[in-house]
């Protein structure tokens, strides 16, 4: 049999991805009135803030939940008040807010005060998501409106990953339901109510009558949990949906023949996409070995097969254009075959070696998955694509799920960005073990770093811990970086959309409008 080259591999491991990403689904909706049908890249699981797994739980949360402040919708990171009518740093460890008066919860439970406040952060420590807002200590309550955030020590990402990213719920109504709840949320204070959730299908909002701020543009918003794109694709130029991330390989397309009434956006994304080793498994605790793989895979083509020429390869987690971004990475993008054979030959292994490969069975990642044991083959690792659906595949590494993690080898992941280097790469610290850090990665420098840059505002400083805290990642052998992506849109022409820099959509910032100019 002819060997397959490095062209022909990207070109069909691209097709057969989609093909392994399973059916399109059956699509029965229709645009009417003035409504908002949007797609979802996953359904949510849960929407209560300390607890969710995904941007798009983030993105319903947003809509019906007001924060203290919020990112504007000018496609910059930066804030504006939100339920807060004051908000201020009154020093490296202290923030005074003060509400709005007449802000109401809808179900009855009344208005929000500086309790909900309180109960609203403080709950988020010690949960799954409690690295967000970093040494936060408690709120001290002063009166019905007002308050002091306080934190333990300085936080630079405070406001841009802690408080602009969480919304404040009611005491009263998540006590009402046992103190947390899932996909029902108790009671909403935003622009729209929440209204139904039907499981892998739809969620739907409404316009929230009680809503103090600019009027919500939209009676309602139907948003539709799709993992593949090629569906939201037909979709939308069946009219049904008016906007929806779109897969790399049809932008080309769309832009030399696009639907009459929509057109095509293309957003950089904050996204890390890597693959990842957990160096705690048997098969891969020899360094040597670990960084055989790194060399053996040829991101390069990973980028070009999954992405179509629309991404770059990374400098690691943070992005381009962001403080802290590398100018190069230590493994050549390209990789290197004959090295990653030499250090299998050094660290005595015996060919071929058989690893476990787990992604999500989106069509994207089973892509950049297959070109990732293309690479392997080559040097002669022999990978076994494990493709599980996002549920189960963002639990795979989480010790409080089950033991599962102990079996977990090679992985391609991804995680989104956020307003600040931090957030690329506080998963990965030693406080991550067994929650997001599955590569059981563990390092005292790696660790002490990432406390120094968030104790500073020195920007110059900041930028030279993180670059060295990405070098110290890749010389762990723990991790092979591919891309930071983008996020391309199809959108009709009536819709005026709003997406926060790394392509996320805002709903409260969707506008109708004639034309698109």
């Amino acid at each position: 049999m002819r060997p397959i080259n490095r062209r022909d591999f990207i070109r069909q491991s691209t097709l057969a991805g989609l093909t392994m990403a399973g059916g399109i689904p059956e699509v029965s909706w229709s645009i009417e009135g003035d409504q908002l049908h949007i797609r979802n890249y996953l359904d949510i699981t849960t929407l209560d803030p300390p607890f969710r797994l995904s941007g798009a739980e983030s993105m319903v949360g947003s809509a019906i939940f007001q924060k203290l402040v919020e990112f504007k919708t000018d496609g910059t990171w930066a804030t504006q008040l939100d339920a807060a009518e004051y908000f201020e740093a009154i020093d490296d460890t202290h923030f005074a807010f003060r509400l709005k008066r007449g802000q109401m919860f809808s179900n009855g439970f009344g208005e929000m005060t500086a309790d909900d406040v309180k109960f609203s952060f403080e709950r988020i420590i010690g949960s799954i998501n409690a690295v967000d807002i970093g040494p936060l200590s408690h709120v001290e309550v002063h009166d019905r409106y007002s308050g002091t955030i306080v934190l333990k020590s300085p936080y630079a990402a405070f406001v841009s990953v802690g408080v602009a990213n969480y919304e404040i719920l009611s005491r009263e109504a998540v006590m009402s339901v046992g103190g947390r709840f899932s996909t029902q949320p108790p009671c909403c204070s935003g622009p729209y109510l929440f209204r139904s959730w039907q499981a892998k299908r739809k969620t739907v909002l409404e316009r929230n009558p009680q809503w103090q701020g600019p009027e919500a543009a939209f009676s309602e918003i139907h948003i539709y949990a799709m993992s593949d794109a090629k569906a939201a694709e037909m979709a939308f130029e069946a009219g049904e949906i008016d906007c929806a991330e779109i897969s790399v390989e049809s932008v080309e397309p769309f832009r030399r023949n696009p639907p009459p009434d929509g057109y095509v956006e293309v957003h950089p994304s904050g996204r890390n996409f890597w693959l990842g080793m957990n160096q705690e498994n048997s098969a891969l605790t020899d360094l040597r070995l670990r960084q055989a793989v790194q060399y053996a895979i040829d991101a390069e083509a990973v980028v070009e097969a999954t992405w179509f020429g629309l991404a770059e390869t990374s400098m690691g987690p943070i992005p381009r254009g962001m403080n802290g971004c590398r100018e190069r990475t230590l493994i050549p993008p390209r990789g290197d075959a004959e090295k990653a054979k030499s250090l299998l030959a050094e660290a005595g292994v015996e060919l071929p070696l058989r690893l476990s490969l787990d992604v999500n069975s989106d069509a994207r990642e089973l892509t950049a998955a297959q070109v990732i044991q293309w690479s392997l083959k080559n040097v002669g690792i022999e990978a076994h694509l494990r493709a599980h659906d996002s549920g189960t595949f963002l639990s795979l590494g989480n010790e409080q799920v089950n033991d599962q993690w102990r079996d977990i080898q090679l992985f391609f992941n991804s995680f989104i960005g956020n307003a600040d280097p931090f957030y690329p790469l506080v998963w990965f610290t030693s406080q991550q073990l067994g929650l997001w850090n599955w590569e059981r990665f563990s390092n005292e420098e790696f660790d002490r770093l990432n406390d120094l840059a968030l104790a500073t505002t020195d920007e110059v400083a900041r930028n030279q811990m993180y670059q060295r805290m990405q070098d110290i990642m890749e010389e762990s052998g723990c991790y092979r970086f591919i891309s930071n992506g983008v996020m391309p849109q199809i959108i009709r022409k009536t819709i005026k959309p709003a997406f926060t820099p790394d392509g996320y959509a805002i709903l409260r910032g969707f506008r109708p409008r004639e034309s698109h100019s």
